[in-house]
């Protein structure tokens, strides 16, 4: 089991008994307005089509579907519960569910995105590779290349390992106080993990930046098309 998300019965109680703002770490207002305030320096703009992997409770949902045109949001998570607790506990109360319909979020615990279109203009992966290992991220670029039909950029987090940690080291990050490791969960990638990661790929990676993540997340662009 790489996370705790992958404990099916423990996230279902959570998320139903409603918990589901804070299984997904919590800083619900903090983080989504971070998000969706990247996004639109990045370029995002109404008419665009946005996916969310690793949506969680849709923390970022009820911000974007807002700005976004109606039915241009679409997610994806491992858990069902935690979509399920999102829609009805968050874009429900808030009546933005005739702008995000409920078959625009989809289960896809492989990475296949069998179910979502083929055209993104922008795709966001918020703290997820952060809990799965190095090879997961891969699996994810390789399948979203071969599913994606034109150009799209995809914005995701990682933690990165200190300058000097040794390979089999944990991390203390700057900020936040957050412990990570090379083989356990939270995650930390090395200098040049990405750049392998991307080998043999069509994604460009373009930056990997500090974006004043509260837990020292960083930012990375990768580009297609």
């Amino acid at each position: 089991m790489h996370s705790v998300y992958y404990d099916d019965e423990k996230i279902n109680k959570i998320a139903t008994e409603g918990g589901h703002r804070e299984i997904i770490g919590g800083m619900w207002d903090e983080i989504g307005d971070l998000q969706i305030d990247m996004l639109r320096d990045e370029g995002l703009k109404p008419e665009h089509r946005l996916l969310d992997i690793g949506c969680g409770s849709l923390r970022l949902g009820t911000k974007a579907v807002p700005y976004l045109d109606p039915g241009n949001y679409w997610a994806t998570d491992l858990v069902e519960a935690l979509i399920e607790a999102g829609y009805r506990r968050e874009i429900v109360p808030l009546g933005l569910q005739d702008r995000l319909p409920r078959g625009n979020l989809v289960r896809d615990p492989e990475f296949t995105f069998r179910s979502v279109p083929r055209q993104f203009d922008f795709i966001v992966a918020q703290s997820v590779f952060t809990h799965l290992p190095l090879n997961h991220l891969r699996q994810c670029l390789a399948r979203l290349a071969s599913h994606l039909q034109g150009p799209a950029t995809f914005l995701f987090t990682v933690f990165e390992a200190e300058p000097g940690t040794a390979i089999d080291a944990s991390c203390l990050q700057a900020r936040g106080g957050v412990t990570t490791h090379p083989h356990k969960d939270p995650f930390h990638y090395r200098d040049g993990d990405l750049s392998h990661l991307a080998r043999d790929l069509p994604w460009k990676i373009d930056s990997v930046r500090d974006w004043n993540h509260p837990r020292n997340q960083k930012l990375v662009r990768a580009t297609i098309g």
